[in-house]
């Protein structure tokens, strides 16, 4: 007698990913329902729709297509999968063969892009789920150039990958182990295609979701707010069928999404707190400008509303901004973009080698908490900058900022304020940062704030000694924040 479709055995629960079962081979088998759910609301939040056709790239045994297949129009749905028995058991054990007569999905059994150009329809949506994060980076380039040409102009690829601080050098398809890479090289390689590359704020138990756009592709509706069916529904209810106007769906409260007991888990920080300022447009529109600055995307919101908050505080204060330890600019210009900079009438001094570390300002506690090993990481990953000129391009947009390159301290006096408002230090080394406190003490004026970006950070802790020896000597305490990050206010009375 045959086992029920339903018993735990069938299903695969306990087996591996990878595991020859219709379940493992594609992933956690008891990740299996979460996955297509996932996915299957994410396509429809973005825009899918019954009569869209769509792309389902690694279809494996349906997990996906059992949703969309019943979804979608006949003969909407293809799928290109190179193990035709995973698609067979799909069939057999998921969507059944009465459905599949009604629906007539197509499938491409095959492991090549090419092979999507026999379906001669442009696809409104294509799902590359789990693909990329097994892929050779030389095998998404291989896609990626085939979807330019399969998707339509307005339409997109959704995928999944797994980000990481460096590339992985693996060449073809890698399963069931992982590959790892930065999106700014994801970025990078779908421009080459000419496809638009943006990160999606949607969950995923292991990866991170992202689009691969045509040119007009519209995600201008949700770059400011949560990616929700909420606001997906609010979308589509914005005009009917006729084009003409309907009322508009009320703004749903920010506190469903990131107040209280929803949980914030970035940057080593994971908290059920309030942390609605992620929904202000103000901040978003802010995070945005410093993503654009650094080419890549962190996940550093909570670091960067501490930075926020202390350069409002800042603004009213006489004196300019210095920033010593600039890379990119991604909290400078975030800053400035906040606070209107031009408006002001103050002046942002950005001091950086613009080239990384000067070993020759690398204390031995600094080369004993691995800064050289970072340092020579960060250089050859790209997460530094070499050369001034990239950052300079990004901060033509102001006209009160100076730009010194050279290391600190040397640089020092090249800051002509006579009074300072806003100091960030965040060099990665304890001397150049101890040395810029000292030379600016004087200047800061009364209540200034002083952000110390890796005061508490892990593996930094030489700079955190050297900085509570500094703050002893003067008197006064650091906040240790949980971001990492340290703060200090310049006292009403000179210490």
């Amino acid at each position: 007698m045959e086992a029920p479709l339903d018993d735990q055995e069938s299903l695969g629960v306990g087996l591996k990913p990878g595991d020859a079962h219709y379940r493992a081979c594609v992933g956690p088998s008891e990740d299996y329902d979460l996955i297509a759910a996932m996915a299957f609301n994410l396509l429809t939040t973005l825009g899918l729709r019954q009569h869209h056709s769509l792309l389902d790239v690694g279809c494996g045994s349906l997990r996906i297509g059992r949703l969309l297949i019943p979804y979608l129009n006949r003969g909407k749905y293809f799928g290109v999968e190179p193990n035709e028995w995973l698609v067979e058991q799909g069939i057999k054990r998921e969507l059944g063969r009465a459905l599949l007569e009604i629906k007539r999905p197509t499938f491409f059994f095959s492991d090549s892009p090419e092979t999507i150009a026999q379906a001669k329809v442009p696809f409104d949506f294509a799902l590359a789920q789990s693909i990329f994060s097994h892929c050779g980076l030389d095998l998404i380039k291989n896609w990626l150039s085939a979807m330019s040409h399969a998707i339509a102009e307005n339409g997109a690829l959704v995928a999944t990958f797994l980000p990481g601080e460096e590339d992985s050098p693996q060449r073809g398809w890698v399963y069931p182990e992982y590959v790892k890479y930065r999106p700014a090289t994801l970025r990078r390689v779908a421009a080459e295609a000419s496809l638009r590359f943006e990160l999606l704020d949607w969950g995923h138990p292991q990866q991170k979701w992202a689009i691969f756009a045509g040119p007009k592709f519209d995600s201008g509706w949700f770059k400011n707010r949560p990616l929700t069916w909420n606001s997906g529904l609010e979308k589509i209810l914005g005009k009917n069928k006729v084009g003409n106007a309907a009322p508009a769906t009320p703004a749903i409260s920010a506190d469903l999404w990131h107040g209280e007991g929803h949980i914030y888990d970035e940057g080593g920080l994971r908290s059920i707190h309030n942390h609605e300022f992620l929904d202000d447009p103000a901040f978003r529109k802010a995070y945005e400008r410093g993503v654009r600055a650094a080419g890549d995307d962190y996940r550093w919101h909570w670091r960067v509303h501490v930075g926020l908050w202390a350069a409002a505080c800042a603004a009213r204060l006489e004196g300019d901004f210095v920033e010593c330890g600039v890379n990119r600019g991604f909290l400078s210009s975030a800053i400035m973009d906040y606070l209107d900079w031009d408006s002001l009438g103050k002046q942002f001094y950005l001091l950086d080698t613009f080239r990384g570390l000067d070993e020759r300002f690398v204390s031995p506690e600094d080369k004993a908490s691995g800064a050289g090993e970072k340092n020579t990481q960060n250089l050859a990953t790209g997460f530094y900058v070499q050369g001034v000129e990239e950052v300079r391009a990004n901060f033509s947009q102001w006209k009160n900022v100076s730009l010194i390159e050279g290391p600190i301290p040397e640089t020092l006096p090249m800051v002509r304020a006579n009074k300072i408002a806003y100091l960030h230090l965040d060099m990665n080394c304890s001397p150049p940062e101890v040395a810029a406190v000292r030379f600016f003490w004087e200047r800061l004026s009364p209540g200034a704030p002083v952000l110390l970006d890796d005061y508490a950070f892990y593996g930094y802790v030489s700079q955190k000694i050297a900085m509570d020896r500094f703050a002893q000597e003067k008197g006064i305490n650091i906040l240790s924040l949980p971001t990492g990050q340290g703060l200090l206010l310049k006292p009403p009375r000179a210490c």
